[in-house]
């Protein structure tokens, strides 16, 4: 179950993604990409919009990703999280399905961060400080 109120301008919605810490890739009911934000698609460009998915991973990657595709269709999973060590980072990949209202499958989201810092995290600090 979602949970939202009220509605964003499509400025506002542009600069919250924008803003947001982590890099995000958007992906329709047929595979096709149709946003990507952040270094992790550093190899990207704009010839990828409008494009097959598939054609924007390295081939070793294809079959999970073919795997996860399959899975967030037939309604067997919403969720695929992944994370890897790289040059000293902990970098974690998340996959999520989008659902219309209905639960009918209309996309895929892929977010990206680094969660570097995190793992290092003790105690609490319940309100934000600096």
């Amino acid at each position: 179950m979602l949970w939202k109120h009220g509605s964003l301008t499509p400025e506002l919605a542009d600069l919250v993604l924008t803003h947001l810490p982590c890099d995000l890739s958007v992906a329709d009911e047929d595979d096709v990409l149709v946003y990507w934000k952040g270094p992790t698609y550093k190899t990207c460009d704009a010839r990828f919009i409008g494009s097959d998915v598939r054609d924007c991973h390295p081939e070793s990657s294809l079959a999970c990703l073919e795997e996860i595709l399959r899975a967030f269709k037939a309604g067997e999973r919403d969720v695929a999280e992944g994370w890897q060590e790289e040059k000293g980072r902990l970098k974690r990949s998340r996959y999520f399905a989008l659902r219309d209202a209905d639960g009918t499958y209309r996309g895929i989201l892929e977010v990206n961060d680094d969660v570097t810092e995190a793992r290092s995290l003790e105690g609490e600090q319940a309100l934000p400080g600096w």
